[in-house]
Order: C-alpha cells, then sequence, then structure tokens
C-alpha cells in the first residue's frame, strides 16, 4: 500500500481484517475480511482494544464510528447486522491452532488490492488528502466481488441506498462561480498597472517552523525558529493552532498545542498551563500543560483575579515571600483570562524562574490576542455541541415521522412553531405485535434479538410511513401507529388498511431471506380501529414527545390481541368504509372485559375494484 495515506481508521480496520484472515487461517485477505474489519470498529473502539497510540488518532477514529453508525442506521441496517453477514459466510469452529498461532505476515487478495485502488482513486477524485474509513467502504461496495455480493444479498436494498450516499458524498463539488454587480469594478478585467507576486503562503497548509538557516525559496511558508519570531509571526505561528481546530476538530488536542506554541513563543517562558471551566460544574480544569513532564505550579489566587477583573498580568517576585511562593522559585508569571462575551471561561497561565528576565508588555498583548482565539473556539466549539445534541433529539423525535410529515415539522420547528399541545379529531390507530416474541426469543443470544428487531422493523416502519403513517410508539415488540395524525389526512383509514396488508407481504419477504440463511423468524398479528382521539405533542419543551390518547386506542389493541398470525382485523367502522377496497371475512374475538368483539379478517386488497372516492 505504498503511495497511500492511509487514515488511523483504516490501519485499525485493516489490523481486524487481518486478524479475521488469520484466525481461519485463510491464506489472503479478503474483501470480506476488509468489511468486517471496518464494521467492526465500533466494537474494537468499545472494548478499548486498539493498538493507537495517539490520543488523537483514538479520536478520529471515534469519529469515523460516529459518521459509520449514522450513515448505515440512516437505511435501515447497522453494523452488527453486516458483521453478522460476514460471520455467517466464514466456516464453523473458527480459531487459530497451535501451528497457526505462529506470527506470520498475510497479503491482500487480488481482490482486496483492487478495493484499495478504487479507493484511493475516489479520495484523489475528491481532492482527500488521506484514504478513510468512509472511502474505503464505498470502494469495498462498488467492487464486484461475489463473495460480498453472497454477504451483502439480503440487505441489498439497504446496501444500495448506503453506496448512493456515498457516492453524492465524494461527488466533486461545482467550481466557484463569481457573479460580479454590474456596478463594481472587475480588477482583473481594468487596464491597471503589472503586479508581481512576491511571498506567497499556502493557505490550505499548516505553517511548520524551521531549524536552520532560512529556505531561498519564499513560497514555502517557512517561519525562522521560535527565539526569532517577530511579533507579527509569533501570531501567525499561534493561530494556526485555532485554524487546524476549525478544520480537524479536537479541542484537548488543539489545547495541547497551544499550550507547547505558547511556551515556544514567549520569550523567557518555562512552563505554560491552560484551565477551562467546566460547564457543568463550574470547577476549573487543568486542560493542558507544557512540558507535559513538568509539574503545574498554579497561583488559585491569581487564577481567580485574572477572571474575576478579566484583565491579563504580569507579576513578579517581591521582597516579602510567602512560603509557597519561596517553594516554588517562580521570578515572574502570567496570568490572562479566556473571556467570550463578557465571560470569562478560563486562564491562561505561564511562569518562568529566570531572575532579571520579566515578561514583556508586547508577551502580554500577544498572549492576550492568542487567548481571545482560543476563547472563540472553545465557545464554538461548545456551541457545536449543543447544536448537534439539539440536532439529535430533534432527529430522534422526527424518526417516528414519514419523510413527508417529518419535513412539515421541521419546517414548522425552524420558524418556532412546533409547540407543545395537542388537539381531537378522528384518526385511525393500527396496532402490530409479534406472535409468540417470548417463546422464539427464549435462547437467543441478546444480540441476535435486537438484529431480528431492527430487520423486520425496518420494513414495517418503511410500509407504514409509505402509506403517510406516524409511529406513536415501537413497545418491546409491537408497534402503535396513528393514521391521520399530525397532519389531518382524509384518507387516513383506507391508507391504514393497505400498510397493514403490505407489513403483512413484507413480513413473508423478510422471513423467507432469514430462513435462507438458517435464521429464526417470526409472524405479527395486526388490528386496525378508528375514532376520535387526543393527539400532538405532549411534555416540556425539553422533552416533547407525540402520543395519541383515547379509547380507539385501547379498541386497536383488543383487534391486535385478536389477530392470528399473519392476519390482518379491521374494526366495523374501519370495514364501513372501506368495504369495496378490500375483500373481508367477519369473525368474532374473544376478549376479556368487552365481551365478544366483531370484527373483519381482511383477505386481499381489490385495488382494481376500488372506489378513489
Amino acid at each position: 500500500m505504498a503511495g497511500v495515506i492511509l487514515s488511523a481508521g483504516v490501519e485499525l480496520a485493516w489490523q481486524v481484517a487481518g486478524d479475521l484472515a488469520l484466525s481461519y487461517q485463510d491464506e489472503f485477505i479478503e474483501s470480506k475480511h476488509l468489511l468486517y474489519g471496518i464494521c467492526a470498529l465500533e466494537k474494537v473502539i468499545e472494548d478499548g482494544k486498539t493498538s493507537l497510540k495517539n490520543p488523537g488518532d483514538e479520536l478520529r477514529v471515534r469519529a469515523d464510528v460516529k459518521r459509520l453508525q449514522q450513515l448505515v442506521g440512516e437505511h435501515r441496517t447497522s453494523l452488527a447486522m453486516l458483521r453478522r453477514a460476514v460471520r455467517q459466510t466464514l466456516p464453523s469452529g473458527g480459531g487459530l491452532s497451535k501451528e497457526a498461532q505462529q506470527p506470520r505476515v498475510i497479503g491482500r487478495s487480488k481482490n482486496a488490492k483492487d478495493v484499495f485502488d478504487r479507493a484511493e482513486q475516489i479520495a484523489r477524485n475528491a481532492g482527500l488528502e488521506e484514504l478513510g474509513v468512509i472511502t474505503l467502504l464505498q470502494a469495498l461496495l462498488e467492487m464486484s466481488d461475489p463473495h460480498l455480493e453472497r454477504i451483502i444479498d439480503p440487505l441489498q436494498r439497504e446496501v444500495g441506498e448506503v453506496l448512493s450516499e456515498l457516492r453524492r458524498a465524494t461527488d466533486r463539488p461545482a467550481a466557484l462561480n463569481i457573479s460580479l454587480n454590474p456596478e463594481l469594478r472587475n480588477l482583473d478585467a481594468a487596464d491597471l498597472r503589472r503586479i508581481e507576486i512576491g511571498e506567497t503562503v499556502d493557505a490550505s497548509l499548516s505553517i511548520p517552523l524551521r531549524s536552520a538557516s532560512p529556505s531561498k525559496d519564499k513560497s514555502a511558508a517557512v517561519l525562522p525558529v521560535p527565539s526569532r519570531l517577530s511579533s507579527i509571526e509569533s501570531f501567525a505561528y499561534l493561530s494556526e493552532v485555532t485554524w487546524e481546530f476549525g478544520t480537524h476538530g479536537g479541542l484537548e488536542p488543539m489545547l495541547s498545542k497551544a499550550a507547547e506554541r505558547l511556551l515556544h513563543s514567549v520569550s523567557n517562558a518555562e512552563r505554560c498551563a491552560i484551565l477551562l471551566r467546566d460547564s457543568s460544574s463550574s470547577e476549573l480544569l487543568l486542560k493542558a500543560h507544557s512540558p507535559a513532564n513538568a509539574i503545574p505550579r498554579i497561583s488559585m489566587t491569581s487564577v481567580l483575579r485574572a477572571m474575576g477583573e478579566k484583565k491579563g498580568f504580569i507579576w513578579s517576585r517581591g521582597e516579602e515571600l510567602s512560603l509557597s511562593q519561596k517553594e516554588s522559585k517562580i521570578e515572574t508569571g502570567m496570568y490572562v483570562p479566556l473571556v467570550i462575551n463578557g465571560e470569562a471561561i478560563g486562564v491562561v497561565c505561564l511562569d518562568s524562574t529566570a531572575q532579571s528576565k520579566d515578561f514583556l508588555r508586547d508577551d502580554l498583548l500577544l498572549v492576550t490576542s492568542f487567548a481571545h482565539q482560543i476563547a472563540l473556539a472553545v465557545a464554538n466549539h461548545e456551541l457545536a455541541l449543543t447544536l448537534k445534541q439539539n440536532s439529535e433529539v430533534l432527529e430522534r423525535l422526527m424518526t417516528n415521522f414519514s419523510p413527508k410529515v417529518r419535513t412539515r415539522l421541521l419546517q414548522r420547528a425552524r420558524i418556532g412553531r412546533l409547540r407543545l399541545g395537542g388537539e381531537q379529531s378522528v384518526v385511525s390507530i393500527l396496532c402490530c405485535d409479534i406472535r409468540g416474541f417470548t417463546r422464539l426469543t427464549a435462547g437467543m443470544c441478546a444480540e441476535d434479538v435486537v438484529t431480528l428487531l431492527n430487520e423486520y422493523f425496518a420494513v414495517l416502519t418503511d410500509c407504514i410511513f409509505r402509506n403517510d403513517g406516524t409511529i406513536d410508539k415501537f413497545v418491546g415488540d409491537a408497534i402503535l401507529a396513528v393514521f391521520g395524525s399530525p397532519e389531518a389526512d382524509p384518507a387516513h383509514y383506507r391508507n391504514a388498511v393497505v400498510a397493514g396488508m403490505e407489513m403483512q407481504q413484507s413480513m413473508e419477504s423478510v422471513s423467507a431471506r432469514r430462513q435462507a440463511r438458517g435464521d429464526a423468524v417470526c409472524q405479527i398479528g395486526i388490528g386496525i380501529h378508528m375514532g376520535e382521539v387526543l393527539h400532538g405533542f405532549i411534555g416540556s419543551q425539553e422533552r416533547m414527545e407525540f402520543t395519541v390518547i383515547g379509547e380507539p386506542v385501547n379498541r386497536a389493541s383488543r383487534y391486535c390481541d385478536g389477530a392470528k398470525a399473519a392476519e390482518v382485523l379491521i374494526s366495523p367502522e374501519i370495514h364501513e368504509r372501506v368495504w369495496k377496497l378490500v375483500s373481508a371475512e367477519p369473525v368474532s374475538i374473544p376478549t376479556k372485559h368487552e365481551g365478544d368483539l366483531q370484527a373483519y379478517r381482511v383477505m386481499r386488497i381489490r385495488r382494481a375494484d376500488a372506489d378513489p372516492n
């Protein structure tokens, strides 16, 4: 893999793929091993079984894992399902024999090499400097490999959607088109005096230091050694830290680098520490210090003064010293608060034990200016986390709605019109649950139970959304859905019945795939009723949930309880409205409290005979 810059995530996935190939005594690392390695990153990170030594690498791998989980989760699958699909193609009894446990080098198969070649091409076309996990996954899914195709065939639709999204993400962006207002002068077109390009700096690269004599290449963008930095060069050198943070992320690595560079940029400084206030406890946390092997010596009195007055200052030893001052041997110090929006959120502390070498005013101005950037970076980081959390809460709330309804609700939320409150109206309620679920899952491991539910519920949810239904809630092995809410729908009863029949058909398709793999299968019973309910968003602004309340919900549950496996039972109220649409037969179902209930078992949808009115 010479010539290819691999991300930490790809390196780790490659290691997992190699371990898997070795454990089954395979001759080469194949595409299926690579797929498993990518999908196993979440377990490796969770278990802490990584060989990553750089904390920054682990942060980047965690970010890759989160993107992977979000990507596959949005398309009704999971990394665990993909891992399991790979394991099912491997021979039983995998594991190293004593002979095979001897260390050996394992190479790539031709298919695996082609995957990396394709991934490198995708990265290059997208203008990426690094081959990442997401790019490698796209290359894997694009390659023609019979072994891999057999693995993903049961999830062909979901995987196809994932691949489509990956391709959209790596398409080259359109060229920048600048449209000039006719009233503005285009300086390139003006008849101006010719100019010559002097020194240039590549704005896409960090500015490194040089430890030798200045380069003759003025475009090299290299600064002199720290001890010779001018004020402007010092600030440029420091500013690169926050630029890198905004580009690559990672608050802790940014603060560590900031402490290191401050130490190099401020004359006479021997130690640097950065304290940040914890937003939840208001406790001051030591987030970074340099040198790493030096014990920080911080005056909390000076810290509190800097934060309280919101002023940076330089202090030096007086003639009358306290015992702690004598023991510290510190001759001079500089304390500068991190201030944002008029509030101090931390402090930068610098000190020195050198005598007769106090910090200068220029040093204070430099550190104060850089402290502004650090404070802004920290505030933006916290804001991004808050926005992300709010977005995740809103997305989780919106996952219960069909795409069409979700779009409308998000539009309401953006203009502040998504509020608590309910309304009463007639809707249709659909209730379904898995028959014999407790008995079915008694001997299954937890991961297999979750996989079973996810695989079935994914297609059931799709049927509900396709017919403009809303998921009220998942309760164990049951789903409660409502049609005609939160958006009014005059055809709610028709949509509910069609959704119920499509759900049963989808159950058969999923069961056929699972049965072919030797997995456990199940069946559901469905009950549908309609009536006036209270529906809407309840709770508080911090915790808002959609719900449906009323007797029709309980009645739909009764019809669901009375439905046998693979049956759809509808109430008389539903039947009298859809009798032209369905072929149904009357049945009677016993209940514990209401006595026998009249119901109709739907046999089929008579689409050709359906009356559009």
